[in-house]
């Protein structure tokens, strides 16, 4: 299989933490820059657009809670589990985290085609400034152990808190939030995504090598 991911991309992240959670192999990382529009992108994603995953039997899988979800079902993973669709609860959650990483993308990626005033902007962060101080009050009512269960809601929600704050760092210091704060330093996946952090994610890392080291101490 190979996995077609951006090192800045949300998406791949979450993506590429579910493969390592579900030990999945064999799987090889393909680096590519969709602005690029790059014909091996193109060829098994019409759209050029990450993560796409390609099975073995050339079946590409498009759409990043898609590819995780597959990826749970196929590989049961014990460390990451589905989102209860009967949870209303959990399903919060997943949409919730989905759509701040939605638009936290989105209102980054604009900024390359248009000024920095735009309305789209403009909306897109009172949005993601509503949502965390949302998730804030959410965390003092109910209790940070109320988002700390290890489904795919929370890997998504932590993905998402860790974009915000490297694309809208001004954003997530305005809320200024221990709570938020805590949930990122206490989540089930805080250990997967610091060996996936960011800044290694920058070295374009090999999955053999990653997947290797992951769970040995590296």
């Amino acid at each position: 299989m190979q996995l077609y991911l951006n090192e800045t991309s949300p998406f791949s992240r979450v993506v590429a933490a579910t493969a390592l959670l579900s030990r999945c192999s064999p799987l090889s990382f393909v680096w590519v820059d969709p602005w690029s529009t790059p014909t091996n992108l193109v060829n098994v994603n019409p759209f050029c657009l990450i993560p796409t995953l390609e099975l073995e039997d050339g079946t590409s899988l498009t759409e990043s809670l898609c590819i995780c979800q597959y990826l749970i079902e196929t590989y049961q993973p014990q460390t990451l589990r589905q989102v209860a669709l009967s949870d209303a609860h959990q399903m919060k959650h997943l949409g919730t985290a989905k759509t701040l990483m939605e638009i936290a993308f989105r209102t980054a990626a604009l900024t390359r085609y248009t000024d920095s005033d735009n309305s789209l902007i403009k909306r897109g962060q009172d949005g993601i400034a509503a949502a965390l101080k949302q998730l804030d009050q959410e965390i003092d009512k109910q209790g940070l152990d109320s988002l700390l269960t290890d489904n795919l809601a929370t890997l998504y929600l932590q993905v998402a808190l860790d974009y915000v704050q490297f694309r809208h760092t001004a954003l997530f210091d305005e809320v200024n939030s221990r709570n938020i704060t805590d949930f990122l330093h206490r989540s089930p996946f805080a250990d997967v995504l610091a060996h996936i952090s960011i800044e290694i994610l920058a070295s374009k890392p090999d999955y053999g090598m990653l997947l290797n080291s992951f769970g040995h101490g590296a």
